[in-house]
Protein backbone atom coordinates (compact mmCIF):
# COMPACT_ATOMS: atom_id res chain seq x y z
CA UNK A 1 0.00 0.00 0.00
CA UNK A 2 1.50 3.58 -1.14
CA UNK A 3 1.92 5.38 2.03
CA UNK A 4 -0.07 8.83 2.39
CA UNK A 5 0.88 12.34 3.32
CA UNK A 6 -2.27 13.94 4.41
CA UNK A 7 -3.00 18.01 3.97
CA UNK A 8 -4.58 20.33 5.55
CA UNK A 9 -5.97 23.44 3.69
CA UNK A 10 -7.78 26.23 5.67
CA UNK A 11 -10.71 27.96 4.22
CA UNK A 12 -11.71 30.01 7.25
CA UNK A 13 -10.93 31.33 10.24
CA UNK A 14 -13.14 33.04 12.39
CA UNK A 15 -13.40 33.74 16.56
CA UNK A 16 -15.48 30.71 16.85
CA UNK A 17 -15.70 28.64 14.26
CA UNK A 18 -13.11 27.26 11.63
CA UNK A 19 -13.49 25.65 8.22
CA UNK A 20 -10.74 23.32 6.56
CA UNK A 21 -10.23 20.78 3.85
CA UNK A 22 -7.98 18.02 5.08
CA UNK A 23 -6.60 15.60 1.56
CA UNK A 24 -4.64 12.84 0.64
CA UNK A 25 -6.47 10.82 3.23
CA UNK A 26 -9.21 8.62 4.07
CA UNK A 27 -12.43 8.44 6.20
CA UNK A 28 -11.04 6.21 9.26
CA UNK A 29 -8.29 9.35 9.70
CA UNK A 30 -10.95 11.58 9.21
CA UNK A 31 -13.30 9.98 11.74
CA UNK A 32 -10.55 9.77 14.14
CA UNK A 33 -9.59 13.54 14.26
CA UNK A 34 -12.87 14.67 14.49
CA UNK A 35 -13.50 11.86 17.42
CA UNK A 36 -10.25 12.98 19.09
CA UNK A 37 -11.66 16.92 18.89
CA UNK A 38 -14.66 15.91 20.62
CA UNK A 39 -13.33 13.29 23.67
CA UNK A 40 -9.66 13.69 24.13
CA UNK A 41 -9.20 17.31 23.56
CA UNK A 42 -8.45 18.86 27.41
CA UNK A 43 -10.10 21.61 28.62
CA UNK A 44 -10.46 23.17 32.26
CA UNK A 45 -14.32 23.11 34.01
CA UNK A 46 -15.63 23.27 37.33
CA UNK A 47 -16.10 19.70 39.06
CA UNK A 48 -16.50 20.14 43.00
CA UNK A 49 -18.90 23.14 44.22
CA UNK A 50 -18.91 23.55 48.17
CA UNK A 51 -22.09 25.32 49.32
CA UNK A 52 -21.70 27.98 52.13
CA UNK A 53 -25.47 29.18 52.25
CA UNK A 54 -27.81 28.41 49.27
CA UNK A 55 -31.40 29.47 49.89
CA UNK A 56 -32.64 30.23 46.83
CA UNK A 57 -35.33 28.42 44.56
CA UNK A 58 -32.50 25.68 43.00
CA UNK A 59 -31.43 22.90 45.01
CA UNK A 60 -27.57 22.54 45.30
CA UNK A 61 -26.98 19.68 42.84
CA UNK A 62 -29.14 21.93 40.20
CA UNK A 63 -26.74 24.64 40.78
CA UNK A 64 -23.59 22.42 41.02
CA UNK A 65 -24.84 21.18 37.19
CA UNK A 66 -24.95 24.63 35.99
CA UNK A 67 -21.74 25.32 37.19
CA UNK A 68 -20.01 22.29 35.46
CA UNK A 69 -21.71 23.64 31.91
CA UNK A 70 -19.90 27.47 32.17
CA UNK A 71 -17.19 27.08 29.28
CA UNK A 72 -13.81 28.57 31.29
CA UNK A 73 -10.90 29.92 29.17
CA UNK A 74 -8.67 26.77 28.54
CA UNK A 75 -6.01 27.90 26.41
CA UNK A 76 -3.45 27.69 29.57
CA UNK A 77 -4.50 23.97 30.03
CA UNK A 78 -1.29 22.54 29.55
CA UNK A 79 -0.07 23.98 32.34
CA UNK A 80 -2.26 21.54 34.95
CA UNK A 81 -2.11 18.40 35.39
CA UNK A 82 -4.60 16.16 35.68
CA UNK A 83 -5.33 15.73 39.53
CA UNK A 84 -5.00 11.73 39.10
CA UNK A 85 -1.28 12.68 37.69
CA UNK A 86 -0.72 15.60 40.16
CA UNK A 87 1.98 14.65 42.95
CA UNK A 88 -0.13 17.06 45.67
CA UNK A 89 -2.07 14.77 48.31
CA UNK A 90 -5.69 16.73 47.10
CA UNK A 91 -5.58 19.42 45.04
CA UNK A 92 -3.07 22.14 44.32
CA UNK A 93 -2.52 25.69 41.86
CA UNK A 94 -1.01 22.94 39.22
CA UNK A 95 -4.28 20.79 38.96
CA UNK A 96 -6.49 22.72 39.91
CA UNK A 97 -8.06 26.16 40.04
CA UNK A 98 -10.80 27.71 42.84
CA UNK A 99 -13.52 29.98 42.46
CA UNK A 100 -15.60 31.98 44.77
CA UNK A 101 -18.91 33.07 44.35
CA UNK A 102 -20.84 34.68 47.26
CA UNK A 103 -23.75 37.09 46.00
CA UNK A 104 -26.95 38.83 48.18
CA UNK A 105 -30.03 40.27 46.86
CA UNK A 106 -30.70 43.00 49.48
CA UNK A 107 -33.56 45.19 47.19
CA UNK A 108 -36.98 44.77 46.38
CA UNK A 109 -35.77 43.96 42.35
CA UNK A 110 -34.65 40.31 41.82
CA UNK A 111 -30.95 39.90 41.35
CA UNK A 112 -29.52 38.19 38.38
CA UNK A 113 -26.37 35.54 39.72
CA UNK A 114 -24.34 34.71 36.44
CA UNK A 115 -20.95 33.67 35.40
CA UNK A 116 -19.68 37.22 35.99
CA UNK A 117 -19.90 36.95 39.77
CA UNK A 118 -17.80 33.78 39.96
CA UNK A 119 -14.63 34.99 40.84
CA UNK A 120 -11.50 33.33 39.70
CA UNK A 121 -8.58 33.02 42.26
CA UNK A 122 -5.95 32.44 38.69
CA UNK A 123 -6.51 35.04 35.91
CA UNK A 124 -5.70 32.58 32.68
CA UNK A 125 -8.42 30.23 34.21
CA UNK A 126 -12.32 32.58 33.97
CA UNK A 127 -15.49 31.84 32.51
CA UNK A 128 -15.87 32.78 28.40
CA UNK A 129 -18.60 34.83 29.04
CA UNK A 130 -16.15 37.45 31.33
CA UNK A 131 -13.32 37.08 28.86
CA UNK A 132 -15.69 37.99 25.68
CA UNK A 133 -17.09 41.41 27.88
CA UNK A 134 -13.62 42.50 28.19
CA UNK A 135 -12.76 42.60 25.21
CA UNK A 136 -16.35 43.29 23.33
CA UNK A 137 -15.88 47.02 25.75
CA UNK A 138 -12.20 47.55 26.37
CA UNK A 139 -11.93 46.31 30.23
CA UNK A 140 -15.23 47.95 31.13
CA UNK A 141 -17.99 45.48 33.39
CA UNK A 142 -19.56 42.53 31.81
CA UNK A 143 -22.73 43.36 29.60
CA UNK A 144 -25.67 41.90 30.73
CA UNK A 145 -26.20 40.25 27.50
CA UNK A 146 -23.20 38.18 27.73
CA UNK A 147 -23.57 36.87 30.88
CA UNK A 148 -24.36 33.25 31.40
CA UNK A 149 -27.41 33.05 33.92
CA UNK A 150 -27.10 30.78 37.37
CA UNK A 151 -30.08 31.62 39.33
CA UNK A 152 -32.62 34.50 40.51
CA UNK A 153 -32.52 35.76 44.18
CA UNK A 154 -35.26 37.38 45.76
CA UNK A 155 -34.43 39.51 48.31
CA UNK A 156 -32.86 38.39 51.43
CA UNK A 157 -32.08 34.73 49.35
CA UNK A 158 -28.24 34.28 49.47
CA UNK A 159 -25.71 31.94 47.51
CA UNK A 160 -22.40 31.68 48.83
CA UNK A 161 -19.95 28.76 47.20
CA UNK A 162 -16.80 27.57 46.52
CA UNK A 163 -15.67 26.07 43.23
CA UNK A 164 -12.69 24.00 41.81
CA UNK A 165 -11.87 23.54 38.46
CA UNK A 166 -10.13 20.73 37.04
CA UNK A 167 -8.62 19.48 33.85
CA UNK A 168 -10.39 17.11 32.04
CA UNK A 169 -11.57 15.29 28.51
CA UNK A 170 -14.52 14.99 27.61
CA UNK A 171 -14.66 11.23 26.98
CA UNK A 172 -14.64 11.79 31.22
CA UNK A 173 -18.15 14.15 31.22
CA UNK A 174 -19.49 16.04 28.20
CA UNK A 175 -18.86 19.49 29.89
CA UNK A 176 -15.04 19.14 29.03
CA UNK A 177 -15.83 19.14 25.03
CA UNK A 178 -13.96 21.92 23.75
CA UNK A 179 -16.03 22.20 20.57
CA UNK A 180 -19.46 22.52 20.23
CA UNK A 181 -19.90 21.93 16.80
CA UNK A 182 -16.86 19.26 14.57
CA UNK A 183 -18.38 17.66 11.77
CA UNK A 184 -17.03 17.16 8.05
CA UNK A 185 -18.50 15.71 5.15
CA UNK A 186 -17.34 14.24 1.73
CA UNK A 187 -15.72 17.35 -1.08
CA UNK A 188 -18.43 17.35 -3.69
CA UNK A 189 -17.83 17.06 -7.52
CA UNK A 190 -19.90 18.83 -9.35
CA UNK A 191 -19.95 18.76 -13.11
CA UNK A 192 -22.64 20.36 -15.67
CA UNK A 193 -23.61 18.74 -18.90
CA UNK A 194 -23.13 21.42 -21.23
CA UNK A 195 -25.35 19.79 -24.17
CA UNK A 196 -28.11 19.06 -22.21
CA UNK A 197 -27.60 22.32 -20.69
CA UNK A 198 -28.66 24.09 -23.91
CA UNK A 199 -31.34 22.81 -24.83
CA UNK A 200 -33.46 24.16 -21.59
CA UNK A 201 -35.01 27.12 -22.16
CA UNK A 202 -33.79 30.71 -20.85
CA UNK A 203 -36.94 30.14 -17.79
CA UNK A 204 -36.27 26.46 -17.62
CA UNK A 205 -32.30 27.78 -16.40
CA UNK A 206 -33.42 30.14 -14.50
CA UNK A 207 -35.52 27.81 -12.57
CA UNK A 208 -33.14 25.09 -12.49
CA UNK A 209 -30.88 27.51 -10.98
CA UNK A 210 -33.19 28.55 -7.91
CA UNK A 211 -33.92 24.87 -7.18
CA UNK A 212 -30.43 24.63 -5.04
CA UNK A 213 -31.23 25.59 -1.90
CA UNK A 214 -27.37 26.45 -1.04
CA UNK A 215 -27.05 28.46 -3.94
CA UNK A 216 -24.27 25.82 -5.62
CA UNK A 217 -24.90 27.62 -9.07
CA UNK A 218 -25.32 31.19 -10.65
CA UNK A 219 -27.00 31.84 -13.92
CA UNK A 220 -26.22 35.62 -15.55
CA UNK A 221 -28.63 35.18 -18.78
CA UNK A 222 -27.43 36.86 -21.82
CA UNK A 223 -23.89 35.10 -21.76
CA UNK A 224 -22.48 32.42 -23.37
CA UNK A 225 -22.05 30.17 -20.00
CA UNK A 226 -25.54 31.61 -18.45
CA UNK A 227 -25.13 28.55 -15.46
CA UNK A 228 -21.69 28.57 -13.75
CA UNK A 229 -20.95 26.89 -10.54
CA UNK A 230 -20.83 29.31 -8.20
CA UNK A 231 -19.51 27.32 -5.26
CA UNK A 232 -19.25 23.45 -5.20
CA UNK A 233 -18.58 23.81 -1.38
CA UNK A 234 -22.05 24.64 -0.48
CA UNK A 235 -23.47 21.76 -1.99
CA UNK A 236 -25.24 19.42 0.91
CA UNK A 237 -25.84 16.75 -1.79
CA UNK A 238 -29.71 17.31 -1.07
CA UNK A 239 -29.81 16.65 -4.51
CA UNK A 240 -32.76 18.84 -5.72
CA UNK A 241 -30.92 19.96 -8.89
CA UNK A 242 -31.08 16.40 -9.92
CA UNK A 243 -34.37 15.90 -8.95
CA UNK A 244 -35.51 19.19 -11.05
CA UNK A 245 -33.37 18.00 -13.96
CA UNK A 246 -35.50 14.77 -13.85
CA UNK A 247 -38.64 16.73 -14.53
CA UNK A 248 -37.04 17.76 -17.57
CA UNK A 249 -36.52 14.32 -18.41
CA UNK A 250 -32.88 14.75 -18.78
CA UNK A 251 -31.21 12.74 -15.94
CA UNK A 252 -27.73 13.40 -17.17
CA UNK A 253 -28.10 17.24 -16.75
CA UNK A 254 -25.63 17.46 -13.78
CA UNK A 255 -23.40 14.59 -11.79
CA UNK A 256 -22.74 15.16 -8.81
CA UNK A 257 -19.97 12.55 -6.72
CA UNK A 258 -17.87 12.53 -3.91
CA UNK A 259 -14.61 12.65 -3.16
CA UNK A 260 -13.65 10.00 -1.02
CA UNK A 261 -9.96 11.31 0.12
CA UNK A 262 -11.15 15.11 0.71
CA UNK A 263 -12.99 16.44 3.32
CA UNK A 264 -14.59 19.58 4.56
CA UNK A 265 -14.39 20.22 7.93
CA UNK A 266 -16.13 22.88 9.91
CA UNK A 267 -15.22 22.78 14.06
CA UNK A 268 -17.67 25.57 15.84
CA UNK A 269 -15.63 25.97 19.64
CA UNK A 270 -17.43 26.87 22.82
CA UNK A 271 -15.23 29.56 23.46
CA UNK A 272 -12.71 27.48 26.27
CA UNK A 273 -9.89 27.22 23.42
CA UNK A 274 -9.43 28.85 19.84
CA UNK A 275 -10.75 26.43 17.38
CA UNK A 276 -7.63 26.55 15.54
CA UNK A 277 -5.89 25.26 18.73
CA UNK A 278 -8.45 22.68 18.61
CA UNK A 279 -7.64 21.11 15.41
CA UNK A 280 -3.74 21.11 16.45
CA UNK A 281 -4.00 20.08 19.96
CA UNK A 282 -5.99 17.10 18.25
CA UNK A 283 -3.54 16.39 15.57
CA UNK A 284 -0.73 16.39 18.67
CA UNK A 285 -2.92 13.51 20.45
CA UNK A 286 -3.68 11.32 17.81
CA UNK A 287 0.98 11.60 16.65
CA UNK A 288 1.12 10.98 20.11
CA UNK A 289 -0.77 7.87 20.01
CA UNK A 290 0.69 6.65 16.78
CA UNK A 291 3.63 7.06 18.33
CA UNK A 292 3.23 4.76 21.44
CA UNK A 293 2.11 2.10 18.86
CA UNK A 294 5.01 2.31 17.00
CA UNK A 295 7.09 2.26 20.22
CA UNK A 296 4.97 -0.98 21.89
CA UNK A 297 5.16 -2.79 18.36
CA UNK A 298 9.25 -2.36 18.34
CA UNK A 299 9.30 -3.43 21.84
CA UNK A 300 6.92 -6.58 21.02
CA UNK A 301 9.18 -7.17 18.01
CA UNK A 302 12.53 -6.89 19.88
CA UNK A 303 10.95 -9.50 22.91
CA UNK A 304 9.88 -11.96 20.86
Amino acid sequence: MTARSPELEILEIKNDTITFILSNTDISVANALRRVMIAEVPTMCIDLVEFEANNSVLCDEFIAHRLGLIPLISEEVNRFNYTRDCSCSERCDNCSVEFRLHVKCTDDKARDVTSSDLISQNDMVIPVSSAQSLNHNNNTPDRPEQEIPIVKLRKGQELKLKAIAKKGVGKEHAKWIPACVATYQFQPHIVINQNRLDELSDKQKEDWVASCPAKVYSYVPHQRNQVTIEDPLRCMYCMECKKKADTYGKPDLVTIEQKTDRFIFTVETTGALKPEDIVLYAIQIIKRKLTDIQTQLQTQIQEG
